[in-house]
């Protein structure tokens, strides 16, 4: 069986303001939409090596919030303090899915700023109609990633040295 990445897939990047004026901050939860790719599913159990690409271009700040605010918060996210895109545009796991169709572990490396870091996921996987739908999420430090804090007014907003990343795979079995 061949299964496609839907354009409909999201990979979520939850993150949390601290500091004395963290009531007047953001705790955004930005969004990323990776490239379509395919996987080739050989019967139940599956063990699967795959490289994962967003560009960091299509990583979104959260909609909710004015648009001068967003604007602000994608030029310092793509800006080099951050993901640095005009040096690194692109974010890549390259790893491996072992498990079925149910469920399983995706183990493998996650480029952010040009430096692989090793990251585990449990994934989920539940059948919704004729595709199927993945979810799982990872917790770690931004510093983990290679990627400082942001914090303004002398640290009295700033966000914690904390990230989760939240999966939403969309996948269609495809025609081979």
């Amino acid at each position: 069986m061949r299964l496609r990445l839907s354009a409909d897939s999201r990979v979520y990047i939850d993150l949390r303001a601290t500091g004395v004026l963290k009531a007047l901050a953001h705790s955004p939860t930005l969004v990323a939409r990776p490239d379509v790719l395919d996987v080739v599913a050989e019967g139940d159990a599956l063990d699967v090596e795959l490289e994962a690409r967003v560009r960091a271009s299509t990583v979104e700040p959260p909609g909710d919030i004015a648009a001068s605010d967003r604007d602000k918060m994608r030029e310092n996210l793509l800006g080099p303090q951050v993901l640095d895109a005009r040096r690194f545009p692109t974010l890549l796991f390259r790893g491996r899915y072992a498990g079925s169709l149910a469920g399983g572990t995706l183990t493998g490396q996650l480029e952010v700023r040009g430096a692989p870091r090793r990251v585990s996921i449990a994934v989920a996987v539940a059948r919704r109609d004729a595709d199927y739908a993945a979810t799982g999420a990872w917790e770690g430090r931004l510093t983990d990633l290679g990627v400082a804090p942001f914090k303004a007014l002398l640290g009295a907003i700033r966000l914690e040295d904390w990230i989760r990343l939240r999966l939403d795979a969309r996948f269609a079995e495809i025609e081979t």
